[in-house]
């Protein structure tokens, strides 16, 4: 005759683990679009001022280089909106580079024409700003008299 001894086993069914796995997979899928998502909007504000702030960077860059042959200096001009920008020759009124389209989805206020003379200033002779914003997200582009450019 077996004797029958009384073991306790631990672990747990193989059941047991596939729906823990299951409730992390959708616990998963319902927080990291929720992260993702106000990742993604603060990327394209700052992604939209970043690229601005690197076209006045240019413009300021190009009206100190050609001083000598372009009195009048350069410029960007913010158009349709905040829809678009583009660099701007103020001798010819020709484009240099653009338009530059505004992602989709960011908005932007506050000035909409930065001008630099031949010396790198702004010719407005006053600080100008301009914000990005996507869902709350905002970005800020300062232009002081002199010409430094930042970003924040």
């Amino acid at each position: 005759m077996k004797r029958r001894t009384n073991t306790i086993r631990a672990g747990f069914t193989l059941v047991e683990l596939i729906m823990v796995v299951a409730v992390l997979a959708i616990l998963t899928a319902i927080a990291i679009p929720r992260m993702g998502w106000g990742m993604m909007d603060k990327m394209q504000a700052e992604t939209t001022a970043r690229k601005f702030s690197d076209h006045l960077k240019l413009a300021r860059s190009l009206a100190i280089s050609n001083a000598g042959s372009n009195s009048s200096g350069y410029q960007v001009v913010l158009t349709g909106q905040f829809a678009s920008y583009s660099l701007i020759n103020v001798a010819t009124s020709g484009v240099v580079k653009g338009p530059f389209e505004i992602s989709e989805g960011v908005t932007g206020t506050g000035e909409t024409t930065f001008v630099f003379t031949p010396l790198g200033k702004l010719q407005s002779g006053t600080t100008k700003t301009v914000q990005f914003t996507k869902s709350g997200n905002t970005s800020i582009v300062t232009v002081t008299a002199i010409g430094r450019i930042t970003f924040q």
